[in-house]
C-alpha cells in the first residue's frame, strides 16, 4: 500500500504539471486567435473568455490521455533512473503489482476522459456555436477598432471611426458607406453616439456635424445634405442557427442514430443505413477514454531505462508512438466517413496495435508470467538494463 501511494503521488504531481504546461500553452494560443477576431470585428471582446473557457473544456479529451502517457513515463523514468525501481523489484514488489497501480489511477482518469468527451465536450461545442450566431447577428460597434475599416456583417456597407472610447458609445471623425433602395449612401460626421433607448430596447447610432452624400457623383440626383444631429436605427439581425459539425452533437442522439438505423437496416455493416459522420464521430468518442488506458498502460515498459540512460531519454520515444498512434485514429476516423472500411472495425484496430506493443515490451522485459507472479520475476542484470 506505501509503494502504491507513492508511486501514485509520482505520478499524480508529474500529472498535474503536465497539464498546467500544456494548458498555458492551449490558452496562449486560442487567446491570440480569439483576439485577432475581436479586433476584425467578428466576436465581441466580452465573450472572449466564456469561448475561451468552453474550447478548453473540449480540448481536455486530447490532453487528459496525452498528459496521464507522458507523467507516468516521466515518473517511472526517473525511478529507474535513481534505480528506486529497481529496488523495488528487488524487495519483492511485482511488476504486476505495479500495473495494477498504474491501471488504476487510469481507471479513475479514464472515468473523467468519458465524461467529458461524452457529456461536456459536446455541450460546450453547441454553446460555442450558439455564441457565435448571436455574435454574428448582433448589431452593436463591439469588436470595431479604432482606425480601421470594418465591413458589416452583411457585407453591404463598410464602417470607420478614428477613435473610439473604450465603452464604445463615443466616436470621433465618422465614415459610413452604406447602400439605400440601390442608390449609395454615404455619411460622414465629426462626432458619434452609440445608445440603446430604454423605452423600446432599439440601438441607434447618432450622428452631429456631418454630411450625407446620396446617389451618384454627376447625377441629377445626387444630393449633399449637411445635418447637424443624424440618427440612424441599427437593425437587429435574426440568429441564423450555422452548421454544426458532428462533435456539437449530444451522445444520445449518435446512439439513438446507430440502434434506430442499424434494426431498419437489418445488417449492422451497412452503411447505406447508417450515417457515416455518425458513426465516425461515436467511434471516436468511445476512442478517447480507451485511448487513456492504453497509453497508461504502455507508458510503464515504454518508460524502462538504466541509470546512465536519463530521466527523459525515451521522450522522444514515447511522443513519436504518441503521435503515430493519434494519426492512426485520424485515419480511420476518416476512413469510417468515406466508406473505406468496414464500419464494425471503427477505431479498435489502432487500440489492437497499441495493446500489442504493450504486451511484446513486457513479454521481452519479464516474460509472460509477470501477470500473475506475487515475487519479483526480472533477474538482476534485467534490473540494471544489462539484459
Amino acid at each position: 500500500m506505501i509503494i502504491s501511494r507513492y508511486i501514485l503521488k509520482e505520478v499524480f504531481y508529474t500529472l498535474l504539471a503536465v497539464v498546467t504546461v500544456l494548458l498555458l500553452i492551449f490558452l496562449s494560443n486560442r487567446f491570440v486567435y480569439y483576439l485577432a477576431d475581436a479586433s476584425a470585428g467578428n466576436l465581441s471582446s466580452d465573450v472572449i473568455l466564456t469561448i475561451l473557457m468552453l474550447k478548453t473544456l473540449d480540448a481536455l479529451v486530447i490532453m487528459l490521455p496525452l498528459a496521464l502517457f507522458l507523467s507516468i513515463l516521466i515518473a517511472f523514468s526517473r525511478l529507474y533512473k535513481d534505480s528506486e525501481m529497481v529496488a523495488m523489484l528487488a524487495c519483492g514488489v511485482s511488476i504486476g503489482r505495479i500495473y495494477k497501480t498504474v491501471f488504476m489511477l487510469a481507471l479513475f482518469v479514464s472515468v473523467i476522459v468519458s465524461v467529458i468527451t461524452f457529456y461536456l465536450a459536446p455541450w460546450a461545442t453547441e454553446e460555442t456555436y450558439r455564441i457565435q450566431d448571436r455574435e454574428k447577428a448582433a448589431a452593436t460597434l463591439g469588436g470595431i477598432a479604432s482606425g480601421r475599416f470594418t465591413e458589416a456583417a452583411s457585407s453591404e456597407g463598410v464602417f470607420y471611426a478614428e477613435f473610439i472610447s473604450d465603452d464604445q458609445t463615443q466616436l470621433n471623425d465618422v465614415f459610413i458607406q452604406t447602400e439605400r433602395n440601390g442608390q449609395q449612401v454615404i455619411l460622414s460626421a465629426k462626432q458619434g453616439r452609440h445608445f440603446i433607448k430604454k423605452e423600446s430596447g432599439d440601438r441607434f447610432l447618432e450622428l452631429r456635424d456631418g454630411y450625407r452624400y446620396e446617389g451618384l457623383p454627376g447625377s441629377s440626383d445626387f444630393t449633399v445634405t449637411r445635418y447637424q444631429t443624424h440618427a440612424i436605427r441599427i437593425q437587429e439581425q435574426k440568429v441564423v442557427r450555422s452548421d454544426r459539425k458532428h462533435k456539437a452533437y449530444p451522445t444520445e442522439e449518435l446512439l439513438d442514430i446507430a440502434v434506430r438505423r442499424e434494426f431498419a437496416a437489418n445488417t449492422w455493416w451497412n452503411f447505406d443505413e447508417l450515417r457515416r459522420y455518425d458513426m465516425a464521430e461515436l467511434h471516436w468518442r468511445l476512442a478517447m477514454p480507451l485511448s487513456t488506458i492504453l497509453l497508461a498502460m504502455l507508458a510503464v515498459p515504454l518508460s524502462r531505462t538504466n541509470p546512465r540512460q536519463g530521466r527523459y531519454a525515451k521522450l522522444f520515444v514515447a511522443i513519436l508512438v504518441y503521435f503515430i498512434y493519434s494519426n492512426l485514429m485520424g485515419v480511420g476516423r476518416t476512413w469510417i466517413e468515406r466508406d473505406v472500411i468496414v464500419q464494425a472495425a471503427g477505431l479498435w484496430w489502432a487500440h489492437g496495435g497499441v495493446l500489442l506493443l504493450t504486451l511484446f515490451l513486457l513479454h521481452k522485459q519479464y516474460g509472460m508470467s509477470w501477470l500473475f507472479s506475487s515475487r519479483p520475476i526480472a533477474s538482476q542484470a534485467q534490473l540494471t538494463g544489462k539484459g
